[in-house]
């Protein structure tokens, strides 16, 4: 038995939750897991054997897993070996989420033997509308060390076996912010239709040293070699080049910041069903 790991991790959220999952793994079964980073390039054609285990996570963005999630996965081939989903999200909800990508991998020919979802800060936070800033934190990597601790007790015992993904339920959220941000989500739309506006990462070009951080890191290559003038039809908001630019050179505006950050204040934890 092999345990692989696959991450797609723009800001770096979904790769530190499968970092500590991967660590309890690693320290209850005595062996190291294979680590692959997805972001920024495709994964090679891969098959693998009934008794490997093989974990993937990724973001969720707008109650959906990312598309490019999809993509840079589909050179797996499962050929029966059980999988565990990680859905990462900005702390509003996951929606369907976690079954689209368990149905994804499934259809990889992996036996979904796990599911999770777990928080990280969303890509639009800001100091000024913080949203799950600063996530995962200390309590949320401690939690997915022990998520691997239990996915690594169930192989030990023989009992790590297929789930529905429909049995992972929400944390709900306040009446009232789910009001809020539906009659914001209904505005927006409208707007949208009167007048359509498309948002997109800026860089202040008095502070853009050109270093080519931001090209480096894009996963869709969206971004040119002298960092300006983002390609509408490639980017996907994933906000890798804001969070990540030494210079603080970029940043982005959405109207859907505030209301997420108003509305989505309480902590919601990690949930997982093996």
């Amino acid at each position: 038995m092999k345990v692989y790991s696959f991450s797609f991790s723009p800001t770096g959220t979904s790769a530190k939750i499968l970092r500590g999952i991967n660590a309890g793994i690693s320290e209850a079964l005595g062996i190291d897991v294979n680590y692959s980073d997805v972001t920024v390039k495709l994964v090679d054609s891969v098959s693998f054997d009934p008794e490997d285990i093989v974990i993937v996570s990724g973001p969720v963005y707008g109650g959906k897993i990312a598309p490019i999630v999809k993509q840079r996965l589909k050179c797996l081939n499962g050929n029966g070996a059980r999988c565990v989903v990680v859905a990462v999200y900005g702390n509003r909800a996951f929606e369907n989420a976690v079954c689209d990508f368990a149905s994804f991998m499934s259809d990889k020919g992996f036996m979904i033997c796990g599911i999770a979802a777990f928080v990280g800060e969303h890509s639009y936070s800001t100091a000024e509308t913080p949203i799950a800033q600063g996530r995962p934190d200390i309590k949320d990597i401690e939690d997915a060390y022990v998520c691997g601790q239990e996915i690594a007790r169930k192989v030990m015992e023989k009992r790590l076996c297929r789930v529905d993904p429909a049995l992972l339920k929400e944390e709900p959220s306040p009446a009232e912010s789910l009001a809020n941000f539906k009659n914001f989500v209904m505005n927006y739309q409208q707007e949208q239709a009167n007048s359509h506006k498309m948002y997109l990462p800026q860089v202040d070009i008095s502070l853009c040293d050109e270093c080519g951080t931001c090209y480096d890191i894009c996963p869709t290559g969206a971004i040119p070699t002298d960092g300006h003038n983002v390609d509408a039809t490639k980017c996907i908001k994933c906000c890798a080049c804001v969070k990540n630019c030494p210079q603080g050179a970029r940043s982005f505006y959405t109207p859907f910041a505030k209301p997420l950050s108003e509305n989505f204040k309480l902590r919601k934890s990690p949930k997982w069903i093996l």
